[in-house]
């Protein structure tokens, strides 16, 4: 059995993506304006997209609030293929923390379990909002742990014996605000791994900018360019990926 690339190189992106933050919203309203530049807030919103190769993506997300004061969301989210098929979806939920320390103001965990034509996996992640002092700017880091089993198509093509696997993964996000209406751009190197019987390293480099549709900051518009490098290999057979997928999505809070 053969398996194409493209589908290979989305399966296995979003195999460790812990970094929910960048498509989450909520679903009870916001009490000020949306600022989905900053990966620790949660508010309530949706979002669908649609990438340059004909793959379709919706997501829903909902908050909550709590009185010692932290904030969670859940999230669920999928994907169809250009010819209308499955490709993959996710439920994640991720867990707000403030704290009293001025260079790191808020943290984050999130557990996601997201399914794909290649991979079944189970994932917690943390990331830190880091306070530059530099207006507009802002830091987070990210680091994740997996854990999960390949697909019977993905066993059968490498040849594998065991489908179970375990990894990490780390990622470090920058986001600038580039005006007072919320246009901001972002930039972040995101790598993933999983070892077992078929051994998994990806390298997904992203860039893109987002500008409100309207005046109060609920309608969104953004533009991104991802580019996936990295292999999978068993000790039969060893393949490369290097994919460029670019994704136009539409966002909006309740």
């Amino acid at each position: 059995m053969m398996i194409n690339r493209k589908t290979l190189s989305l399966s296995i992106l979003s195999i460790a993506a812990t970094a929910p933050l960048l498509a989450a919203a909520p679903l009870f309203a916001a009490e000020s304006e949306p600022n989905p530049s900053d990966l620790t807030e949660t508010s309530t919103s949706a979002y669908f997209g649609m990438s340059n190769q004909g793959d379709v993506k919706g997501s829903i997300s909902g908050d909550f609030h709590f009185d010692n004061g932290q904030t969670g969301m859940l999230t669920v989210e999928g994907t169809l293929t250009q010819q209308g098929k499955y490709s993959d979806s996710r439920v994640q939920y991720f867990h707000v923390f403030s704290t009293e320390n001025k260079i790191v103001p808020r943290a984050a965990l999130s557990l996601d379990v997201i399914d794909n034509s290649m991979f079944t996996s189970a994932s917690l992640g943390g990331v830190a909002a880091i306070d530059t002092g530099v207006k507009g700017l802002q830091l987070f880091p990210r680091l994740g742990v997996l854990a999960g089993e390949y697909s019977d198509a993905s066993v059968l093509s490498f040849d594998a014996d065991k489908k179970e696997a375990i990894g990490g993964s780390a990622a470090f996000y920058m986001m600038y605000q580039l005006g007072e209406d919320g246009t901001y751009i972002g930039a972040w190197p995101e790598y993933n791994y999983l070892n077992g019987d078929i051994e998994t390293s990806m390298l997904k480099s992203t860039l893109m900018i987002a500008t409100p549709f309207s005046n109060d900051k609920t309608r969104w518009g953004q533009l991104r360019v991802d580019n996936t490098t990295g292999y999978m290999q068993s000790q039969t057979r060893s393949i490369d990926i290097d994919d460029t997928v670019v994704w136009a999505n539409y966002k909006f809070y309740f």
